[in-house]
């Protein structure tokens, strides 16, 4: 029952992600910061300002990234600390990876991804069209 939750809460913070992302100015997350809330301004939180090419520093262990990072790692293992689209996206991927670590089967394993399904889908639309967006 937990791993429903978990999903449920899914649908909702995936919507999130989509609004921000499509509809950003229509929606209630408008009200907030937007340097942390718009994605059309938040990716800017994981670059150097102004971008410049990456430092060969030896931390990214030949792997280098695009532009010169804010601080290490800002656009890899700690993007999700730059802006509220990665922050909710680290948040969704925590959600379904705890859903399938506790999932226990409510009717049957072969049922349940139906009802998993049919929960996320109307959470996403629920939280997508009538709560995210302004009125």
């Amino acid at each position: 029952m937990i791993s429903l939750v978990l999903m449920i809460i899914t649908g909702a913070l995936n919507a999130a992600m989509d609004i921000l992302f499509t509809g950003y100015s229509s929606s209630i997350f408008s009200n907030f910061n937007s340097s942390w809330w718009n994605p059309q301004e938040s990716w800017k939180w994981k670059w150097a300002d102004p971008l410049q090419v990456p430092e060969k520093n030896w931390w990214y262990f030949g792997f280098y990234p695009r532009y010169k990072e804010r601080f290490p790692y800002s656009s890899t293992i700690f993007v999700w600390v730059t802006d509220a689209w990665h922050f909710i996206k680290a948040l969704m991927i925590l959600c379904i990876v705890y859903a399938i670590v506790l999932y226990t089967p409510i009717i049957s394993s072969s049922v349940d991804w139906l009802v998993y399904y049919i929960a996320w889908t109307f959470t996403f639309t629920i939280f997508f069209d009538y709560i995210y967006r302004k009125k």
